[in-house]
């Protein structure tokens, strides 16, 4: 089926359900029943327009979702690097302790290690 627009096809759709009420006579004379083809169609169309409004809607609110997203994001890591500083603070911030907390900081930019649940036989107790 070839690919067309959503104006495109609603545009069809008027169009065709337009020859079908002015075509009701050669129509019946087919033994074709142009009401139900009509509520048919009718029907198909406004369900594709339905779902076209919430397919936009969800959109709009996903890129104001992915924008909340991002900005909590960023304050997060604000509030945690500045928790990082404190603590570094606390501990007197040329301390060894201090050193190992900066490194919760530099660690960010390292991908984390997957872990992975290692399973070795259980050594029987000898009797």
């Amino acid at each position: 089926m070839p690919t067309f627009g959503h104006a495109q096809i609603l545009g069809l759709s008027e169009d065709v359900r337009r020859a079908w009420d002015q075509e009701r006579e050669a129509l019946r004379e087919a033994g074709v029943d142009a009401d139900v083809g009509l509520a048919r169609m009718q029907a198909v169309h406004d369900q594709t327009v339905a779902l076209n409004a919430l397919q936009e809607s969800l959109k709009r609110q996903l890129r104001a979702t992915t924008a909340a997203y991002v900005a909590s994001r960023d304050k997060l890591y604000v509030v945690c690097s500045g928790g990082v500083d404190t603590l570094m603070a606390a501990v007197e911030k040329n301390s060894p302790a201090a050193k190992n907390h900066q490194r919760l900081r530099s660690r960010i930019r390292k991908p984390r290690r997957e872990s992975v649940a290692v399973t070795a036989p259980v050594a029987t107790p000898a009797p």
